[in-house]
């Protein structure tokens, strides 16, 4: 939960880093989701095969036995995640004491389509089933606009643009991103793709819960600032290199601006393969 994730000691790399992705409780319950399986849920239980994502920068992840988050744990703070038919429940608790409880509501499809935290948002998603808007329930125009493009692959789609916008309706920001060519060599397929870091303030980015972004990982992204005018106010780019495993998944996000100043540096751990013959 980015709340959660604004008493990380580096919460503004693992913003510009993360746009580009089995524990038992202590009590010995396991939570088990009950939402009609969906594509990311089976791409969950696939991806726990060869490791799921246990540590992203300042960020640990913790999984109930059969692969489902059960808990996303920093310095200080932790959220423990309950699941129930097309709604999950995120119990905060902050010095080992409870701070706040969040809910996510699912619809047929397993996607989030409301989360309540301070704030109500509400999220859309179009045909390809892909996140579209998200907004401020209580006003409307507080919201972010997502615009995809037709990838590499011809037929999967990608997020190219961000478009946010304040409660007044005024635009404020756009990101957008590309992912290189394979006429430069520069596509690289995300094997363990993880929700960017654009949802709303205390919203978990690593439930599967809002639909795919990206088949490739990202190369450059523009960020652009608006006057209240409407006036460009300043325009930088950011640039992305990866560290690998041997399998292909990202072990390292390192970001700088074009003019070479180190932005963020981010890792990221997976569990050890297991098998069930």
């Amino acid at each position: 939960m980015k709340l959660l994730r604004n008493m990380a000691i580096v919460a503004n790399g693992l913003l510009v880093a993360g746009m580009l992705g089995a524990c038992q409780p202590e009590n010995g319950a396991v939570p088990t989701p009950q939402t009609p399986e969906t594509t990311s849920d089976r791409n969950a239980k696939t991806n726990q095969a060869v490791g799921l994502l246990i540590k992203d920068g300042q960020v640990d992840l913790s999984y109930n036995g059969s692969g489902v988050l059960w808990k996303e744990i920093y310095a200080t703070a932790y959220s423990e995640f309950i699941y129930a038919p097309q709604l999950i429940t995120a119990k905060g608790y902050k010095y080992g004491n409870p701070s706040a409880e969040y809910k996510y509501t699912l619809n047929a499809s397993g996607r989030c389509v409301q989360s309540v935290t301070n704030k109500t948002y509400i999220y859309e998603y179009n045909t390809n089933g892909q996140l579209s808007r998200w907004y401020n329930k209580d006003k409307p125009n507080e919201r972010r606009v997502f615009s995809y493009v037709t990838d590499a692959t011809g037929w999967k789609k990608s997020l190219s643009m961000v478009t946010f916008y304040d409660e007044s309706g005024t635009k404020t920001k756009e990101l957008k991103f590309s992912y290189g060519s394979e006429a430069t060599g520069t596509l690289l397929l995300d094997k363990y793709p993880v929700t960017p870091d654009l949802l709303p303030g205390d919203v978990s980015r690593y439930l599967p819960v809002f639909g795919t972004f990206n088949t490739y990982l990202v190369q450059t992204m523009t960020e652009d600032k608006y006057l209240l005018n409407g006036q460009k106010l300043s325009s930088t780019q950011y640039l992305y290199n990866y560290t690998l495993d041997y399998i292909g998944k990202v072990k390292n996000i390192a970001v700088k601006k074009l003019n070479g100043t180190v932005v963020s540096s981010t890792d990221r751990k997976y569990s050890v393969p297991t098998y069930n013959f």
